[in-house]
């Protein structure tokens, strides 16, 4: 199992630019509204018990900024991992693509306490330790990913080893609602905190778009 306690000692060995990091509205370059993301159906099959969180399974294709990708999977960390304006929420939640040719695209959305969530309902119940269990029915990922309001962009890595850089990733400021105890359930079924510490900007761009959908 991943031991986060021991992060410092992972290495990466490709550069300087990782995530996560601290995003600020008002140090982020401003760009025109635009039309990031054109969703298409994306379904969530099943479940799997990845020891340090757990992964929803699917399958599907998207449009992002005018390229085509593959679903590949939907993880979760909590608290959250990149920090907006000095505030981690209470979860992050990761939906990550792939082109044909590797290109990885992670968009980000946080999680805050509030409302329950039917979809979290839904993965909690059907989760089993140790076990991929497929949904009695599927989930529909794309009714989860962002369509309005702010998104920051900049290019980093993975969070976990081997921590691969060249990662696109699309930052969603408006979260989506966890109740309290839907939080509670989650974080009782594993160990650990799942949340990397935040890196470096080393004088990398952060782009904040408003969506234009």
């Amino acid at each position: 199992m991943l031991d986060y306690s021991k992060q410092d000692q992972w290495t990466n060995g490709f550069g300087k630019q990782q995530s996560p990091i601290e995003l600020n509205t008002r140090e982020s370059g401003r760009t025109e509204p635009e039309a990031l993301f054109n969703w298409q159906p994306v379904t969530g099959t099943s479940i799997s018990d990845m020891e340090i969180n757990f992964q929803v399974n699917g399958s599907g294709f998207v449009v992002i900024e005018n390229h085509l990708y593959q679903f590949q999977q939907l993880h979760f960390h909590s608290p959250s991992e990149h920090q907006i304006d000095g505030h981690k929420a209470s979860m992050e939640w990761h939906f990550v693509f792939q082109d044909q040719i590797g290109q990885l695209v992670v968009v980000a959305r946080m999680a805050e306490l509030g409302d329950s969530n039917p979809d979290f309902d839904k993965m909690l119940a059907t989760f089993q330790a140790g076990q991929t269990t497929n949904f009695d029915e599927s989930i529909e990922i794309q009714k989860l990913l962002p369509t309005q309001g702010p998104i920051f962009r900049y290019l980093g890595s993975l969070t976990t080893p081997p921590l691969t850089e060249g990662v696109r990733w699309y930052v969603d400021q408006t979260p989506l609602s966890v109740s309290q105890n839907q939080l509670d359930q989650y974080n009782g079924l594993f160990e650990q905190k799942n949340t990397r510490n935040l890196q470096e900007l080393n004088d990398r761009n952060v782009w904040l778009t408003e969506l234009d959908n």
